[in-house]
């Protein structure tokens, strides 16, 4: 009878304990969507401009810490350069491919760093996702709404299989800053080759930081 008893108990324990991780399982699936990783990431980059902004302080350093903090780590920077360098990924090296990372990395933030220099208090209204047929790739809806105009854009994230949803691109009044990239990368690397491209992407990153006030 003992047996029995403690055989039932344990089941209770084991099913409870299915039952929450179910529980936990079903909660983080339903707050990590790509509209959910939009939504928070934003909210704190919006915060943090709205007190800049209120304390005089929106120069493109304090906008640059602002970014780095919160929205660099939300992006797959490794997919974003090589979708960027597509096919001149076969000229590189695993050195240079990381190099590449860096520096494509440091534009895609010096991209943003112009783009919010301009904030004033506008209101990011995040709308609906639409999935690829992988269902790895998300493309999120979004509208800038200013005083005197508002803007459109979509924001594309990827899957990691581990971590969540990461940004990865941005397409504002239909124009994609990978496409944009990529066209610059295989002028350049057309031009003046893989090493070459790379300190010129150096320099430029450089010159925008000793620029930025």
């Amino acid at each position: 009878m003992k047996k029995r008893h403690y055989f039932f108990v344990d089941f209770l324990v084991v099913l409870f304990v299915v039952i929450s991780l179910l529980i936990s399982a079903l909660a983080v699936a339903a707050t990590d969507t790509p509209e959910n990783k939009v939504r928070q990431t934003f909210e704190r980059i919006e915060s943090s401009l709205t007190a800049l902004k209120a304390s005089n302080g929106m120069s493109k350093s304090n906008i640059r810490l602002v970014l780095n903090e919160y929205l660099l780590p939300e992006v797959n920077s490794r997919f974003f350069a090589y979708k960027v360098l597509n096919k001149n990924l076969l000229k590189l090296s695993d050195e240079l491919k990381q190099e590449f990372i860096q520096e494509l990395s440091t534009q895609l933030i010096n991209t943003y760093v112009h783009l919010l220099s301009k904030y004033n208090n506008e209101v990011i209204e995040i709308g609906q996702s639409q999935l690829s047929k992988s269902g790895k790739i998300a493309m999120v809806d979004i509208r800038i709404n200013g005083r005197e105009k508002s803007y459109k854009a979509v924001l594309k994230l990827i899957q990691s299989d581990a971590d969540g949803w990461y940004f990865f691109d941005i397409i504002i009044e239909g124009i994609s800053l990978v496409q944009t990239k990529q066209n610059e990368m295989n002028a350049s690397f057309g031009r003046l080759g893989a090493e070459e491209t790379l300190s010129h992407l150096k320099h430029i990153n450089q010159k925008a930081l000793t620029l930025t006030p």
